[in-house]
């Protein structure tokens, strides 16, 4: 089976690439954002599941305003989808989280990018070059370094959640990447899905005023925008090389908790940022010379 609505028309992939760039650096500051609020687990899903929600559908409402093709909050059955798989995955997470250690869990999220490109290799016949397969393996062994010192064995039970996770992610971008439509708003229905199931255990009583300013800036501006953004990438550029941006967090966040919470990270960690994000701006760049080629090359 072929891609059946690729790319936008008339857009380079460079514009795949720096949109999928700035939703990873956006979605390296929500872990920091959290931990500011103050808030439990339950609360933050309950909370900025709520936020993301109404701001994406304000966001849908202005837009439609403006514009004469108006277009649907969900968009169509591929739409549901994306909803269904983002509450579905942000659930999973959390129980991961609780099920096994935080470094077995981002690691195990790091191989979303492969898992994306097995995927669409399978479903979309979409075929990696080889530069980008090297990305994904220079970008693993960095995120392994990052996490070495806090890898243990945890439990199994949180370990195939995690796995779960990093599946979804790479389905949900396979799935975008195959209808060519813009999804970049269903996802807040997910979100949504994820705040009505967590509202039972939430305690939104227990947050401070800075604690609700916190989730704000979270909530309402940088979870909705780093989602958005990656959820366009997948119409421009392979799945997988988006899902290689997700590994941002992994490498930014520990240099914002530094920078505010003066947790120093490892210099085994510090190598490993360097490997990650030397790997993404090496293929980022190999990708803009070759799509400037006259003949087209695998991603």
């Amino acid at each position: 089976m072929t891609v059946s609505a690729g790319p936008a028309p008339g857009n380079p992939a460079e514009r795949g690439i720096m949109l999928s760039f700035l939703g990873g650096l956006l979605l390296s500051f929500d872990v920091p954002l959290l931990k500011l609020s103050g808030a439990d687990t339950w609360t933050i899903i309950y909370v900025r599941g709520t936020m993301l929600f109404i701001a994406m559908f304000l966001f849908w409402l202005f837009a439609n305003r403006l514009r004469d093709n108006k277009t649907r909050f969900i968009n169509g059955k591929t739409g549901y989808v994306i909803a269904i798989l983002a509450g579905v995955a942000n659930i999973m997470f959390v129980a991961s989280i609780s099920l096994t250690s935080v470094a077995n869990v981002v690691f195990i999220l790091a191989f979303n990018p492969m898992f994306a490109g097995l995927l669409g290799r399978i479903f979309l016949n979409e075929r990696l070059g080889l530069a980008t397969w090297i990305a994904i393996g220079c970008s693993l062994s960095g995120v392994l370094l990052i996490v070495a010192d806090g890898l243990q064995l945890g439990t199994w039970r949180g370990d195939l959640l995690a796995l779960g996770v990093a599946i979804i992610m790479a389905a949900s971008l396979t799935i975008v990447r195959y209808s060519g439509t813009n999804q970049s708003l269903s996802a807040g229905a997910g979100h949504l899905l994820s705040a009505v199931v967590a509202a039972p255990f939430a305690l939104p009583g227990s947050l401070t005023a800075a604690g609700w300013g916190w989730m704000a800036i979270n909530g309402f501006l940088i979870a909705p925008a780093a989602t958005a953004l990656l959820l366009i990438g997948p119409r421009y550029v392979a799945a997988a090389i988006v899902g290689m941006f997700f590994l941002l967090e992994t490498v930014l966040t520990p240099i914002w908790m530094w920078a505010i919470f003066a947790e120093k990270p490892t210099t085994t960690s510090l190598i490993g940022g360097v490997i990650v994000i030397a790997s993404l701006i090496a293929h980022s760049l190999w990708r803009f010379k070759t799509k400037r080629g006259s003949a087209p090359v695998p991603q």
